[in-house]
């Protein structure tokens, strides 16, 4: 049996007593009723004795008491009534700080279990880190398994003036593929001329406004402390103003995010790769700048978008023999002038398909969204 805390007694005791306030007023109105009613039987009965010329006293008596008992039984209704008033007020405020104490325990008690896992997370990266310095041993660091003139490294890489690929990389996009195919949904996906998925730290993790970017380098923490900093002691911090009362609950502490009336849904259509010949652009999300497909490459297209591009002779499907046909040509000529493709596509040079799949909102939508969300 789950034991009662001190608040949940509380409540019950103010409960308790607002319905044995409640049964006592419904048993005083009910006396008072019946007072009333036989105080006009009793008066009735004096009218008649009065016009009859009989002893009225006794009767008059009767009134007089009856009257009293009535006055009586309202000071008592008011006394219950403001009796009410006060539980009931009570009740209220006890109720609202019993469920901020439950949001703000159901808070921390979230912030316990992230710590938890924060420490397990630091023992399987021990694991980890042992097995990929492991890796990165058994390569030779003057090794030179694959030329880099054609390819795009991040920007800011330390090894961008090698021609070939060194040891650290390698082992880098081991690890990086390893993680994105085991946690996909916590890489980024982005594409500015061409596509790339990164983990990315939180530069900034501490204090009021956290940020992935920095005016400095910041040193990297461990699990734990990353955890602390960006989730249990902002839990704890949130639980702390819940308790107090100084925001309504947990969700209403930040402001919702804006959901645009026509985000894509889980019913987006299929995907096909298309060989793009010329560059088109279509709008992929339902904010920001339309997705560029450069020409010469093949790309996942949502099947609207597809059909249409096919439609308009801008590629073929990488299905079909003129997709097979023009991917090869491509490649041939890439051979032929030694590069990798036409560099920077601007949106200007594309042909532009505009909101096929239907995910942009009007600008009255967005306004409704806006006012809605305060």
């Amino acid at each position: 049996m789950r034991r009662v805390s001190q608040p949940d007694k509380t409540l019950v005791r103010l409960e308790t007593e607002l319905a044995n306030l409640s049964a006592s007023r419904e048993k005083l109105v009910a006396q008072r009723g019946a007072a009333i009613d036989e105080l006009d039987k009793t008066r009735a009965d004096r009218r008649e004795n009065l016009g009859q010329n009989a002893d009225i006293e006794a009767t008059s008596a009767a009134v007089r008491d009856l009257k009293a008992r009535i006055t009586d039984l309202d000071e008592l209704l008011e006394d219950v009534d403001h009796d009410i008033s006060d539980i009931s007020g009570r009740l209220t405020r006890e109720r609202a700080a019993h469920d901020r104490n439950e949001r703000a325990d159901a808070l921390e008690k979230i912030a316990s279990a992230t710590d938890k896992r924060a420490r397990d997370v630091e023992v399987a990266i021990a694991g980890l880190k042992s097995a990929i310095s492991a890796l990165r041993a058994e390569l030779p660091e003057d090794i030179k398994l694959w030329p880099t003139h054609y390819a795009h490294r991040p920007h800011g890489s330390v090894d961008e003036d090698n021609p070939t690929a060194s040891p650290r990389e390698l082992v880098a996009g081991v690890l990086a593929d390893a993680l994105a195919q085991a946690l996909p949904d916590l890489f980024d996906l982005s594409r500015d001329d061409y596509y790339r998925s990164a983990l990315s730290r939180i530069m900034t993790p501490k204090g009021p406004r956290a940020d992935w970017g920095s005016d400095e380098p910041t040193q990297p923490l461990t699990a734990g402390e990353a955890c602390e900093a960006l989730i249990s002691e902002r839990l704890r911090e949130l639980a702390k103003d819940v308790r107090a009362g100084t925001i309504g609950s947990a969700p209403e502490s930040v402001r919702r995010p804006v959901t645009y009336l026509k985000d894509p849904s889980p019913s987006r259509p299929p995907d096909e790769q298309v060989f793009v010949t010329a560059s088109l652009s279509y709008f992929a999300t339902s904010a920001g700048a339309p997705l560029i497909c450069g020409r010469g490459r093949a790309h996942m297209l949502p099947k609207p978008v597809a059909d249409i591009a096919i439609s308009r002779g801008l590629g073929h499907r990488m299905s079909s023999p003129e997709g097979i046909e023009a991917f090869e040509e491509e490649k041939r000529r890439r051979e032929r002038i030694r590069g990798n493709g036409d560099g920077a596509i601007r949106h200007e040079d594309c042909a532009a398909l505009g909101d096929v799949l239907g995910l942009r909102a009007s600008a009255d939508e967005i306004a409704e969204v806006e006012r809605a969300i305060g």
